[in-house]
């Protein structure tokens, strides 16, 4: 799923990406509620935006994101 992800990063240069290994950081999985992978998250100043987990459709992940970039930059 990564790369479907990072391709639809490409189209919104403005955003800032990680990836995070939950296994390695599981205090992380905790603080941020998450109990199932893949997990995608977009934050703004620390409020999230968007939450797609488990079963993400990629069509109506990148529609999200590209309102919210809309509004943000445009």
């Amino acid at each position: 799923m990564l790369p479907q992800v990072e391709e639809v990063f490409e189209q919104f240069p403005k955003i800032q990406t990680r990836t995070v290994d939950i296994a390695a950081q599981p205090e992380l999985a905790g603080e941020l509620s998450i109990f199932t992978a893949p997990v995608l998250l977009l934050f703004d100043h620390g409020a999230e935006l968007v939450r797609e987990a488990r079963f993400v459709h990629m069509d109506e992940f990148e529609r999200k994101i590209e309102r919210i970039y809309r509004s943000y930059f445009e």
